[in-house]
């Protein structure tokens, strides 16, 4: 019997990728929730109009699992783990009863974190969950005005979210580092998302130390460093942290929660850890970080599943591929930046500048893009790009480079697609800034 603890996207996809290689083996998930696989900040595209339901978010369903013979229990909750003897404890309908296991899964993914702000304030709200979800879009329905705690990508996002949703809903980002977007993108890419911001009126600030909260009949209000705020409703909107509550008697697991595993996230011979609760090794500084990503939560579950199967053993180092929209702007991204210099063992160069990308409508547009790079070796380790335009697809072409370990001289040189029926430069962007790289 395979018992995987968690029903999200890394759970549910080891359970698929297992049923593959094992066609006769026993899956059982056990999910506390009443769903399955909802997109963490589901929320966005719901206040983009993008869907028509939250629950429109939700990724897997518990009929397509059962079609593949796994079985899913909703609702059901682990409330231990006994390694010696290869159990759990479940509660499910009030009840408990003790499971046994010949492999175990945990992939119970990532919180938003607690402290500062007691979610069970009254004007408190936070996105991440469904239900969560539920309760900030009911409470928008009459607020004109959102603080929200966080200017991570996961805040910015939001922020950009509500004034599409409500274009005269007052709104201000609450940073407590010295700039927005401080770990995701390089500064350059974040002035061009300022400057978005600040044409929809969308405020923030900086650097801000949080004093207290003191919530009224009516408002809630923020007493910082930088003064005082009243606003309708506070939208938590920090980094995520490992979902961690009751694995320390069982695995363990480091200073921040995250489980000490093999490189095939095992935690002992008979426990596998995946997504949200692991530290990913970043290609190419090959530095451990905590990127809570759908696509790490799923790639960790090939590992695992094909270490189960007693197939060929896979190693997963993240990219850290990402792309995010905000006001009309995508980012697309991927491997390292400049600020990564703290990890790594050499220097990284920075160049960038303004090229060209045609779009499957035939559109022509300008990319800002930035390329990273070890000087000593020319390996081209991290690449950026922000659009007014869809360019989602560069991506994917970002990854390829960095997990390929290109050089800037191959990459000036790689072999891109031409042909004159088809819009397209003769060079790609990517054939250009490595070419204006090597000829700085």
């Amino acid at each position: 019997m395979i018992v995987i603890i968690g029903g999200s996207f890394a759970g549910v996809q080891a359970a698929l990728e297992i049923r593959k290689r094992k066609p006769y083996k026993d899956i059982v998930i056990y999910e506390k929730k009443d769903h399955l696989g909802y997109v963490p900040n589901g929320i966005n595209v719901f206040l983009k109009r993008q869907i028509d339901r939250l629950e429109d978010a939700i990724r897997f369903n518990e009929k397509d699992l059962k079609d593949n013979y796994i079985d899913v229990h909703l609702n059901t909750e682990c409330t231990a783990i006994n390694s010696w003897d290869k159990t759990v404890m479940i509660k499910e309908d009030g009840q408990e009863k003790i499971v046994s296991y010949d492999k175990l899964i945990i992939a119970i993914g990532s919180t938003q974190p607690q402290y500062l702000i007691e979610k069970e304030k009254k004007f408190v709200y936070q996105t991440k969950e469904l239900n969560d979800a539920r309760r900030t879009v009911e409470k928008l329905q009459d607020a004109e005005s959102v603080a929200i705690l966080g200017g991570g990508i996961i805040g910015i996002e939001l922020a950009a979210s509500l004034h599409v949703y409500n274009p005269k809903l007052k709104i201000i980002v609450l940073e407590k580092f010295d700039n927005l977007l401080e770990m995701a993108v390089d500064n350059e890419i974040t002035e061009r998302i300022i400057e978005k911001l600040n044409q929809k009126e969308i405020k923030f600030l900086t650097a801000i130390d949080f004093e207290r909260v003191e919530e009224t009949e009516e408002k809630i209000k923020i007493v910082t460093n930088q003064g005082e705020f009243e606003t309708d409703m506070l939208i938590k909107a920090p980094n995520l942290e490992p979902n961690h509550q009751f694995l320390a008697q069982s695995i363990d697991l480091d200073i921040d929660g995250t489980g000490i595993v093999s490189p095939q996230f095992q935690a002992s011979e008979d426990i596998y850890v995946l997504g949200d609760m692991l530290r990913l090794e970043l290609l190419p500084i090959e530095e451990r970080l905590y990127m809570s990503l759908v696509n790490n939560a799923v790639r960790s579950a090939i590992v695992a599943a094909n270490h189960i199967a007693a197939k060929k053993e896979l190693v997963f180092q993240s990219t850290k591929t990402n792309v995010f929209t905000i006001c009309e702007l995508t980012v697309a991204r991927s491997g390292a930046q400049q600020r990564d210099e703290r990890f790594s063992r050499y220097p990284i160069d920075k160049f960038s500048g303004v090229y060209h990308v045609y779009l499957e409508d035939n559109r022509r547009v300008p990319v800002y893009l930035i390329m990273f790079v070890y000087p000593h070796s020319k390996e081209v380790i991290g690449l950026q790009a922000i659009a007014e335009a869809n360019i989602s697809h560069l991506a994917n072409l970002f990854s390829l480079v960095v997990r390929g370990k290109l050089r800037a001289e191959e990459l000036a040189v790689h072999d891109f697609f031409f042909h004159a029926d088809y819009p397209s430069d003769v060079m790609h962007c990517l054939n250009n800034i490595a070419a204006d790289y090597l000829s700085k």
